[in-house]
């Protein structure tokens, strides 16, 4: 069953590409481009802000490991058993998730998200949903299907799937919810997985808007907050971003795809508008990393950029379409909350590496005049095993070297803040934390590393430093994810892990408590 691993190795690859240094990314050979350190006009430098950390939440899939949605069935995807178990064709997938019908002798299978006591022990899951037809089950046990129903026991420690046997295409099967037996049927989130995110000030939507993807455009594509499947092609639906934040009672950090089109935008910003709770602060980027070229919506970027003759050279070209398309988006933002501006926060994020790359787009006609703050992912460690050491079994040496890069990365960021604090805007840590990636041949190195209490003395440098020297938000990466052998940038590894099992996610929550002043 290829594609299990492909659902573990494709969002792990997502997330690196996501966090790329200046590598990949530096002036491009031949350009003349050299930015100014400072703003022409100087501004007076923003306040200082007490500092706070926020959280970038993990895809809602079920191959993140962490339960966000009551709903099992929110965080999976319709596969095709009998095609080498292959996605499901969506042209045959309605904007519900639902499929219309079956060819004869025809199934289709979803892997559920496994709930945090099947960790340790068999669950009773009760799945309802509206139509006509038949549900069963693959690793599951004592499974009985009914109308409307399909009961059965998770079994402590494995994956399982719930299989659409039958469907009547006139009144096919629907709205799929399971969740444990008896559990409370109108709960949109787990309860845990709310609770968990209260200490932060804020999280980020980069991955449940699906924005590294770019594939959302017309409000005609948007999820339903009545799909059944949530962490699709398109995110998770807007009334849902809202909802979660609410709940948590924590400030929404919207990404919003490079495609969304005006019309969507407006009416994405009106909702947030009308049901954001009074006392909340909406931070908005438009696009992820336009810095990084390995993104789609950057190289969109960059072609419109060429097209529109826009720059003597590439770096001009993007840049300039990224303070286009940042202005185009945010004076949407600004009519719908004129008269109360204060409640949104509009981003320019860039390279932490590179900051000085991001004048081309500050400096950009008016494009200043429309933003509230300049952010950038001051990871550390990048470098920490590019020449690992040929005895991996002590670590020591290790955590020794990874702490003294923490201020490496912050040298780069002092620069960035300068560039802020010239042009009157705040500066943010958009993704932040551990950035230890490796391809050698111990395969328990990366899990040893994140795993060892030494990781939570290491983020204690790291969260203090920027306590120091910065200030305000720093989001960091991310709330979950499986500690892999190249990576593991989950604060947790699945949901309901020990705290004592977790030093990252313990140091972090001790910060947030020390910093309660």
């Amino acid at each position: 069953m290829k594609q299990w691993i492909v659902r573990i190795v494709v969002p792990v690859a997502a997330i690196m590409l996501c966090v790329l240094i200046a590598k990949v990314n530096r002036p491009e050979e031949g350009n003349s481009f050299s930015a100014p350190a400072r703003a022409a006009t100087q501004a007076a430098p923003v306040p200082h802000r007490p500092t706070a950390f926020g959280l970038n939440l993990s895809y809602p899939a079920y191959w993140s490991n962490e339960r966000a949605f009551m709903n099992l069935a929110a965080g999976g995807i319709w596969q095709a058993p009998h095609n080498g178990w292959k996605d499901f064709d969506p042209a045959r997938i309605d904007q519900e998730s639902t499929i219309r019908s079956l060819a004869p002798g025809e199934i289709a299978a979803m892997a559920l998200v496994r709930p945090a006591a099947a960790y340790r022990g068999d669950v009773a899951i009760t799945c309802l949903y509206d139509g006509k037809g038949v549900l069963g089950g693959i690793g599951i046990k004592d499974g009985k299907a009914s109308p409307g129903r399909f009961d059965f026991t998770w079994p402590a420690g494995t994956k399982t799937l719930i299989r659409l046997d039958t469907t009547d295409p006139a009144d096919p099967v629907r709205h799929i919810d399971c969740r444990e037996a008896g559990a409370d049927r109108k709960a949109v989130f787990d309860r845990a997985f709310v609770d968990g995110l209260r200490p932060y000030k804020a999280i980020r939507y980069l991955d449940w808007q699906a924005a590294n993807g770019n594939v959302a455009g017309s409000w005609a594509q948007r999820t339903l907050p009545s799909s059944t499947i949530q962490g699709g092609a398109q995110g998770v639906a807007m009334e849902n971003l809202v909802l979660l934040a609410n709940e948590a009672q924590v400030d929404p950090w919207f990404v919003m795809p490079w495609n969304t089109d005006d019309a969507a935008m407006e009416r994405f910003a009106t909702y947030v508008r009308d049901h954001l709770a009074p006392g909340r602060t909406a931070y908005v980027e438009i696009g992820n990393e336009i810095w990084n070229m390995s993104f789609p919506a950057a190289r969109q970027a960059l072609a419109e950029g060429e097209r529109a003759k826009l720059g003597s050279n590439r770096d001009e070209a993007r840049m300039r379409r990224y303070a286009q398309k940042v202005t185009q988006s945010f004076k949407i933002w600004e009519k719908v909350f004129a008269g109360q501006m204060p409640r949104i926060v509009r981003i320019l994020s860039g390279q932490n590496a590179w900051p000085e790359l991001m004048t081309i787009a500050l400096d950009y006609q008016d494009t200043a005049s429309h933003l509230d703050a300049l952010a950038m992912a001051p990871y550390f460690g990048q470098a920490l095993l590019l020449e690992p050491p040929a005895d991996t079994s002590d670590l020591g040496p290790l955590f020794a070297k990874l702490d003294g890069m923490v201020q490496e990365t912050f040298v780069p960021a002092l620069r960035a803040k300068q560039m802020a604090d010239a042009r009157g805007l705040r500066f943010l840590g958009y993704e932040g934390g551990q950035h230890i990636t490796y391809s050698g041949k111990d395969a328990t190195l990366v899990p040893r590393l994140n795993r060892d209490p030494r990781m939570a003395d290491s983020y204690r440098k790291y969260l203090d430093a920027w306590d120091r020297q910065f200030g305000d938000m720093l989001m960091l990466l991310a709330s979950s994810g499986s500690a892999g052998s190249n990576a593991a940038f989950g604060m947790t590894e699945y949901s309901g892990q020990p705290l004592s099992e977790t030093p990252k996610r313990r140091a972090v929550l001790e910060a947030i408590e020390r910093l309660k002043r």
